[in-house]
């Protein structure tokens, strides 16, 4: 499930980009019992673990992997406008890099630290965990 450097893994850890932001507001909750476990699992790695190589994607990651709504590659959740790849979309944007970037888990966590508020609630939208994230909590105070 996470293979990585720690484990003389080779292969990165595959993270969709707006997860880089999930993952620092991250409370324990979550579409189902097994997806929960996994987010808490790899958060909880990628948050203090600097031995963590990413690579950052547009479709289902390492985080999706037990998620109810995974379907192959894809969300069966992503609304016809792309709501989701949109949010993926808009990380890269910022953070001014491309799918398939390969980033130490502390400098992809460290350069989402630096968005500024007004684009955090851009790329945030109407997501339905916003309310219970601490990461958009902390950045777009009501």
């Amino acid at each position: 499930m996470m293979e990585n450097r720690e484990a003389g893994g080779s292969e990165p850890l595959r993270i969709r980009a707006h997860h880089l932001l999930c993952m620092q507001g991250f409370q324990g909750l979550g579409y189902s019992e097994e997806f929960t476990k996994n987010m808490a699992l790899i958060t909880d790695k990628l948050l203090n673990d600097s031995n963590f190589l990413l690579e950052i994607v547009t479709e289902a990651d390492s985080i999706c992997q037990h998620c109810p709504h995974r379907v192959g590659d894809r969300c069966e959740q992503e609304h016809p406008s792309g709501k989701i790849s949109s949010m993926d979309i808009q990380v890269l944007k910022n953070l001014k890099i491309k799918p398939g970037t390969l980033i130490s888990s502390p400098e992809a966590l460290s350069q989402t630290k630096n968005l500024h508020p007004s684009v955090v609630k851009k790329i945030c939208g109407d997501c339905l965990w916003r309310d219970n994230c601490l990461y958009y909590q902390e950045k777009c105070p009501p």
